[in-house]
């Protein structure tokens, strides 16, 4: 059966791979910091498909992973020419973290590391906020600042005293995944809590019924050390403490994600107003629908990365998600459909590229 996001999952690969390469070659030593503290898989695939570009990349593992103040500290035993990946899976400016933010205390502990921050969403919720991360950034002068939405993208530039650039988010590191088998779900709905940006659906809910999951809580067992990660790693680099961690944490990320994708797996139709109920819906070639406010970050992104992949339509309502239902594409026979005629999939037929944003080089 054709994929229906492998247009888009292709050129946000190459991107991130074009990112990184302008940071490490092949054989270079590098660090990723900032791994998941939730279990949410969004998160995780963040970490997962960051790791996988920079091994393919690199063709090896880093040589330091965490995001704790004593992995923090453990980075001045790293070789010096080892630049420092943040893994973007938290908002940046998240009031939760405020000044202990883990960028900010790797600028200001190590201010001639090459620190760059993969793509993210920026958000303060205060001006001090705001103010204090340019400052710190303004003083470190070796910071790199990726983002992911247009909105993010526009905020740094007016902002931050660092060179910025728009790229994908890092879970299209992954690729295309396969699902599960599971059984078959009509319509899933996989949402968040409602917050500012999000709108109520009960109405629509109340017409195309379907299970609800906020699927951010996998089991604890999944974040466990398993025997198979220290083998793993040993076959591939020894005995090393910081492979194994390294190896390890890939591993974790990977079930994780194996955990949202098996909630997924199922379903014909997904209503998701998570970012990251989006990206790994096009991963699988799930049709689905994302709901959000006009001016929200989630239907930035899609406008600006992945919107013209026929997988997705957006809603801003009740009556709009019915709607865009009708106009989701559905398979039959191995045949993908969009209103009951089969969809022309030539691959010659020319696709928009992503959005121009100036180069950080």
């Amino acid at each position: 059966m054709n994929h229906l996001g492998e247009v888009v999952i292709r050129r946000q690969k190459e991107k991130l791979i074009e990112i990184v390469r302008k940071f490490v070659n092949r054989g270079q030593p590098y660090i990723i910091m900032n791994f998941p503290s939730n279990k949410d898989p969004g998160h995780h695939a963040n970490w997962l498909g960051l790791s996988m570009v920079l091994r393919e990349v690199t063709g090896r593992l880093p040589v330091l992973t965490g995001s704790t103040a004593q992995s923090i500290d453990e980075i001045k035993s790293t070789p010096g020419d080892a630049p420092i990946f943040i893994c973007g899976w938290t908002n940046f400016g998240d009031v939760r973290t405020g000044r202990d933010d883990v960028r900010y205390r790797l600028m200001w502990k190590y201010p001639d590391r090459t620190i760059i921050q993969m793509p993210q969403t920026i958000h303060f919720a205060n001006e001090s906020l705001k103010e204090y991360a340019k400052r710190t950034i303004g003083r470190h002068r070796n910071f790199f600042c990726m983002t992911r939405d247009g909105q993010s993208f526009e905020l740094a530039k007016a902002n931050f005293d660092c060179d910025v650039e728009a790229g994908p988010d890092t879970a299209f590191g992954m690729e295309a995944l396969k699902p599960f088998e599971a059984d078959p779900l009509r319509v899933l709905y996989v949402m968040q809590p409602l917050g500012e940006e999000d709108v109520d659906i009960a109405k629509a809910r109340a017409i195309v019924d379907g299970p609800l999951t906020n699927w951010v809580n996998g089991p604890n067992s999944l974040s466990r050390m398993r025997k198979s990660s220290v083998v793993k790693s040993a076959l591939r680099h020894g005995f090393s403490r910081t492979e194994i961690m390294a190896q390890h944490r890939e591993d974790v990320a990977a079930r994780y994600v194996d955990h949202g994708v098996k909630i997924l797996s199922g379903a014909q139709r997904i209503i998701t107003n998570h970012l990251h109920g989006h990206i790994l819906c096009l991963l699988l070639n799930k049709p689905h629908i994302a709901v959000a406010s006009e001016e929200s970050n989630l239907h930035a992104f899609i406008g600006s990365q992945t919107g013209y992949s026929p997988l997705v339509e957006k809603a801003t309502n009740s009556s709009e998600l019915l709607a865009a239902m009708s106009r989701l594409p559905y398979e039959m026979g191995g045949t993908w459909y969009k209103s009951s005629k089969p969809m022309n999939l030539n691959t010659t037929i020319p696709v928009p590229d992503l959005v121009p944003h100036p180069s950080i080089v």
